[in-house]
C-alpha cells in the first residue's frame, strides 16, 4: 500500500507516461535514501504502464552483477514478451561484445548503437516504458546504452526511468553528470512521517502505533511493512504496560533490517557488523578500524544507514537490529572481531571493562596483555558487585594463563568471586589454594577462605591442616581475619570447638566479635547486643565473612532485638539483591525465615526458608542445608503439614551436619516431627542425642536448643510426669535471664506436668514471658492452656477472653493458610475453625506482631518512654506503632483502646511493671 507521498510521485509518472507516448519522450530520476520506497514505487507504476498497453522493459542492478558487461541489457530483452527475433539479435550483439577481450572504444559504441537503435524502434510500434532499479550498480557498457536512449528519446516514445540511491558521493559521477546535462525530471522520495505511515496502516491496528512505527523504522517503508507483518504475528506486542502502543519488534523486522545491508556493497555491511561488536555507538576510526575501511568510508556508511532509518545517534534503532546483525555472522568471524575490536580498545587506552568484555564475548584471550586486562576488570566488577561479569572475566584469564603465579592470583579472586554466588563451584578450585597455603604463599583473606570452604562442606581435616599452616606462619592473618576466623568456627561449631588461642586478635575489632559471642556464655549481656550493632554496622557486602554477618543478627535474635535483627537482616538482603550475590541472599534468607519461626510467624518462615532454598542448589549449601530445612519442618510440623515434613526429611543431608551445631537444630526440628505424628520413642531418641552432643560438646545451653523441654514434653506423651518435671526444673535453673523465650517453653510444659491448682500461675508467667519474647505461636498456646485451666477452675469470665487472644494471636501466626482454631493442647497442632467463621472474625484486630506488643503496654497505662525500654526500641518507633494501631483499630488515643488488648491479670494495673518479681516469684514456686 503506497503512502500519501507516493500516491502523488505516481500520478506525476502517469502524466509523464501520457507525454511520452504522444512522442515527447521523457527521462526521470527517482532519488532516495536506502530502501525508500523506490522500487515499490517502480513495480507499482509498471503495472500501471502495461496496462496502458506501453511495452515494460525492466532491469536491476545489483552487486553481483555490476561487473558483468551487458548484464542490464540481458535483462531488458528477456522475459519481456518481446518477439524472439528481437530478443535474438540482442543476444548475438550481446555476445558479440563480451567474447572480443580486445574491443575497441569504438566497437562498443557500434555495439550500443545497434541496440539503442532496436529500441527506438520498437518505440515507433507502440509506447515503450524503460525501467531501471539501483541504476548506482549497472555495469558501464548498460549505462552507455542509457546515456545513448538519454540523447534520443525526446522525440521517441520512450518513457526511461532510472532509481538511484541517493549518496553523499556518486559511485558514477561522469553518468550522473552527463544524464543531468539534458532534460531530465528528478524525483526525491523522502523517509514516510508518522503521519504518512498511520494512512497506511491496515485495520484493525491502532493509528496510535505510527508514532512507535515511525520511531523504530526513521520512516523506510521496507522496515514498516515488516514491523506490520510483525504485528499481526504478534498483536499482544501492541501495548506497552504504561498504557503506550508498542508494536512487536519480530522476525519480519530483522529480515528487513539484513535485506536492506545487503542491498549496497559489502561496505555497508562490514560497517554494520563492526558497530554491532562494538556494542555501542563508536568513533568513525574506531568503527572504521574493526571494519577495515578509513573513517571517511566509515562515516559516509553511517550516515547511509542513519538516512536509511536503521541507525539514530550512531546505534541500532532497536535491539532486535543489532542482534540480527550479529547472527549474520559466523561464530570464528565474530570471534575475530571481537579479538580485533579488543585489541583496537587497547591500542586507544580504553578501559579494561570494555576490554574485558570483547574477550569475552570472543571465548578466548589470545593476546599475552590480555591476562591483566581481565584481572582488572574483574577487579573492578567485583566492586561493583557484578560478580557474574567477573566470574566470566576470570575463567577466561585462568584458561589464557601460563606463569603459575599469575594462575594462582587469578584463582584467588576467581574463588572470591564465585563463593558469592555458586559455592560448590568456588570448590573446584581450592586444592590450588589448599597447596599455597602449605607452602606459605597465601595471606588474610585468601588463606582464609580454604578454611571457610573446608568448613562450610564439613571437611574438618582439610581445614585443621589449614589451620595448622596459618598458625605456623601468624602473618598470614591481621587480626580482623583472624577474629572472623573465629567466629565462622562458632558459626559450625560454637565457643568451645573453635581455634582458640592460636591467634592474635587483640583488636578493637577482635574486642567487638568476643564481647559478642558472651550471649551464649554469660546470657542477660548488653555489652553483646551492642557489640553485634556494631559489627553490622561496619559491615560490607563482599568484604566481611557472611558467616559474621549471620551470626551478629541471631545475637541480636537470641537477645531480644527481634526489631533490629529483622531490620539488618532485610537491609542486607535487599544489598545482596542488588549485588546478585546469590550465596548471602540464601544464607541471610534463611537467618529472616529463623526470625519469622521464632516470632510464630510459621507461614512466613516456611515461605522465607523454602525460597532460601531455592536460590542454591543443594550442593552448593554445603552442610548449612540443614539451617533452612530445619526452620522448613518446624514450620510445617506447626500448620500440621506431615506430608511435606516427610518428604523434606527423605531428603538427604551430608552424615557431616551431624558434627555442627546445624546438626543439633536439625535433630530438634525432626524430633518435634515425630513427635507430632505420634512417633515419641523416636522423638525421644532425637532429643537424648541432641542432649549428650551438646553436653559432650560443652555447649549446654538453653537458649540453642532446649533440649530438656524438648524430652520433657515426649515424655508427658507416655505420661512420666514425675520424669517431665525433673527435666523441665533442671532446664529453668540453667536458664539466663535474657532467655525469656526457653523459660516461656519450660514453664508451659512445667505446668502441663503439674497440678491443676498450680497451672494458672506458671502459665501466666509463661504468658508474661512469651509476650516479652515476641513467639506469637508459642504465646498462643499459652493463653489457650491459661483459659483451658480457668475453665476448669470455674473461672469462666477470665476463661473467655483469653481464648479469645489466643484466637487472634493464633489466626496471625497461620494467616495465608486458613483462620486456624488452636487446640486445648500443648503437645498438638491446630484445628479448623468452626464452619462458617471468616479470617475476620478469628482475627478481629488484625495487627501486627510489633504493634501488639507496643498496643498492649500501652492499653496498661505505660508511657511511650517506658514502652520504649521495655521492647528495646526507640520513641519514635512506638509512636509509630501506635499512630497505625489507632487507625486500625479507629480510635482516636490510648485511652480508647480496647481493654482485651491487656493481658487479664494486669488490666487493673497502673504503674509500671516491676522488673524481675515477676519472674522471681515463678522460680519460687517451681522450686517447690
Amino acid at each position: 500500500m503506497l503512502a500519501s507521498q507516493h500516491r502523488s510521485v505516481l500520478d506525476v509518472l502517469k502524466g509523464l507516461l501520457a507525454e511520452s507516448s504522444a512522442g515527447n519522450g521523457r527521462l526521470v530520476l527517482v532519488s532516495g535514501g536506502l530502501a525508500s520506497g523506490k522500487t515499490e514505487l517502480l513495480h507499482e507504476f509498471s503495472r500501471v504502464a502495461a496496462d496502458s498497453g506501453a511495452l515494460l522493459l525492466s532491469a536491476t542492478g545489483s552487486v553481483g552483477e555490476n561487473t558483468l558487461q551487458a548484464g542490464m541489457i540481458d535483462q531488458l530483452f528477456h522475459g519481456a514478451g518481446l518477439p524472439p527475433e528481437v530478443s535474438d539479435q540482442v543476444s548475438r550483439l550481446i555476445r558479440r561484445h563480451t567474447v572480443t577481450t580486445d574491443a575497441t572504444r569504438q566497437a562498443e559504441a557500434e555495439v550500443v548503437r545497434e541496440i539503442g537503435d532496436v529500441l527506438l524502434e520498437l518505440s515507433r510500434e507502440r509506447p515503450v516504458v524503460i525501467g531501471v532499479d539501483a541504476v548506482h550498480l549497472v555495469d558501464g557498457l548498460s549505462l552507455r546504452l542509457l546515456l545513448y536512449l538519454c540523447r534520443r528519446i525526446s522525440s521517441a516514445r520512450i518513457l526511461l526511468i532510472m532509481n538511484e540511491w541517493d549518496l553523499p558521493q556518486s559511485t558514477i559521477p561522469s553518468f550522473y553528470a552527463e544524464v543531468t546535462r539534458g532534460f531530465h525530471r528528478r524525483i526525491w522520495l523522502t523517509p514516510l512521517s508518522a503521519c504518512d505511515i498511520a494512512e497506511v496502516l491496515p485495520a484493525p491496528m491502532d493509528p496510535a502505533l505510527a508514532t512507535a512505527l515511525h520511531r523504530l523504522s526513521g520512516g523506510n517503508p521496507m522496515l514498516v511493512n515488516a514491523l506490520i507483518d510483525d504485528h499481526h504475528a504478534d498483536p499482544g506486542g501492541r501495548t506497552a504496560a504504561d498504557g503506550t502502543a508498542r508494536p512487536a519488534v519480530g522476525v519480519a523486522y530483522a529480515q528487513a533490517v539484513m535485506a536492506c545491508l545487503h542491498r549496497w556493497e559489502p561496505e555497508l555491511l562490514g560497517v554494520a557488523r563492526a558497530l554491532a561488536v562494538l556494542g555501542e555507538p563508536s568513533s568513525a576510526g574506531l568503527t572504521g578500524g574493526l571494519a577495515k575501511i578509513n573513517p571517511k568510508a566509515a562515516e559516509r556508511a553511517v550516515e547511509a544507514m542513519t538516512e536509511a532509518g536503521l541507525l539514530a545517534g550512531g546505534w541500532f534503532r532497536h535491539p532486535v537490529a543489532a542482534a540480527a546483525v550479529l547472527d549474520g555472522i559466523g561464530a570464528e568471524e565474530r570471534s575475530c572481531l571481537h579479538v580485533r575490536a579488543a585489541g583496537l580498545l587497547y591500542r586507544r587506552g580504553m578501559s579494561t571493562t570494555k576490554i574485558a568484555a570483547h574477550f569475552v564475548a570472543a571465548d578466548r584471550a589470545p593476546e599475552d596483555w590480555a591476562t591483566g586486562v581481565l584481572r582488572d576488570a574483574a577487579e573492578q566488577a567485583l566492586a561493583g558487585n557484578e560478580v557474574a561479569v567477573a566470574v566470566q572475566c576470570l575463567e577466561l584469564a585462568l584458561r589464557s594463563v601460563r606463569d603459575e603465579g599469575e594462575r594462582l592470583a587469578i584463582t584467588k579472586v576467581l574463588v572470591r568471586a564465585l563463593w558469592r554466588v555458586n559455592p560448590s563451584a568456588a570448590a573446584l578450585h581450592l586444592p590450588l589454594l589448599r597447596e599455597a597455603l602449605q607452602q606459605g604463599c597465601l595471606f588474610g583473606q585468601d588463606a582464609a577462605a580454604v578454611v571457610r570452604h573446608s568448613l562450610w562442606n564439613g571437611d574438618v581435616q582439610t581445614a585443621s591442616r589449614a589451620m595448622e599452616a596459618l598458625t605456623a606462619t601468624p602473618d598470614l592473618l591481621n587480626v580482623q581475619t583472624a577474629a572472623e576466623l573465629h567466629l565462622t568456627y562458632q558459626w559450625f561449631y560454637g565457643t568451645s570447638r573453635g581455634p582458640h588461642g592460636r591467634f592474635d586478635t587483640a583488636s578493637a575489632w577482635g574486642d567487638e566479635a568476643r564481647r559478642m559471642t558472651t550471649i551464649w556464655t554469660h546470657g542477660d549481656n548488653e555489652a553483646a547486643l551492642v557489640s553485634a550493632e556494631n559489627i553490622l554496622q561496619s559491615c560490607r557486602l563482599g568484604e566481611t565473612t557472611l558467616e559474621v554477618v549471620a551470626i551478629a543478627m541471631l545475637t541480636l535474635m537470641y537477645g531480644g532485638r527481634m526489631e533490629r535483627a529483622i531490620h539488618w537482616c532485610d537491609e542486607l538482603i535487599d544489598e545482596a539483591v542488588r549485588s546478585g550475590t546469590l550465596t548471602w541472599q540464601a544464607v541471610l534468607g534463611a537467618v529472616r525465615a529463623d526470625i519469622a519461626l521464632r516470632q510464630g510467624e510459621v507461614v512466613v518462615a516456611a515461605a522465607r526458608a523454602q525460597a532460601a532454598l531455592e536460590l542454591m542448589q543443594v550442593q552448593s549449601w554445603g552442610i548449612l542445608i540443614g539451617y533452612p530445612r530445619t526452620t522448613l519442618l518446624l514450620a510445617n510440623t506447626a500448620m500440621g503439614r506431615y506430608q511435606e515434613g516427610a518428604e523434606l526429611l527423605q531428603q538427604r543431608v551430608p552424615d557431616e551436619m551431624f558434627a555442627t551445631l546445624i546438626g543439633l537444630l536439625y535433630l530438634h526440628a525432626r524430633g518435634h516431627y515425630y513427635l507430632a505424628t505420634d512417633r515419641v520413642l523416636a522423638a525421644i531418641s532425637d532429643f537424648q542425642t541432641c542432649g549428650r552432643l551438646m553436653q559432650d560438646w560443652e555447649l549446654d545451653r538453653p537458649m540453642l536448643v532446649p533440649w530438656r523441654s524438648d524430652l520433657a514434653e515426649a515424655n508427658l506423651r507416655l505420661s512420666r510426669w514425675g520424669v517431665a518435671r525433673d527435666l523441665v526444673g533442671e532446664q529453668i535453673d540453667r536458664l539466663k535471664p535474657i532467655d525469656l523465650r526457653t523459660r516461656g517453653i519450660s514453664l508451659l510444659i512445667l505446668a502441663a506436668a503439674s497440678g491443676l491448682a498450680q497451672r494458672p500461675a506458671l502459665l501466666r508467667e509463661a504468658v508474661d514471658c512469651l509476650r516479652t519474647a515476641g513467639d506469637r505461636l508459642l504465646l498462643s498456646r499459652a493463653l489457650t492452656d491459661l483459659g483451658a485451666a480457668l475453665q476448669q477452675l470455674g473461672e469462666s469470665d477470665e476463661a473467655q477472653p483469653l481464648n479469645c487472644r489466643a484466637m487472634r494471636e493464633a489466626a496471625i501466626c497461620y494467616s495465608g493458610v486458613l483462620p486456624l482454631r488452636l487446640s486445648r493442647s500443648w503437645s498438638t497442632g491446630p484445628v479448623l475453625p468452626d464452619p462458617g467463621e471468616t479470617a475476620e472474625e478469628s482475627n478481629p484486630l488484625a495487627l501486627s506482631d510489633s504493634e501488639c506488643r507496643v498496643a498492649e503496654l500501652a492499653a496498661l497505662g505505660h508511657t511511650n518512654r517506658e514502652i520504649s525500654r521495655t521492647l528495646h526500641i526507640t520513641v519514635s518507633t512506638v509512636e509509630q506503632h501506635l499512630t497505625r494501631v489507632y487507625r486500625k483499630l479507629g480510635v482516636k488515643s490510648r485511652a480508647d483502646l480496647p481493654p482485651e488488648l491487656a493481658p487479664p491479670d494486669r488490666r487493673a494495673s497502673a504503674g509500671p511493671p516491676e522488673a524481675g518479681s515477676r519472674a522471681k516469684s515463678g522460680m519460687r514456686g517451681i522450686a517447690k
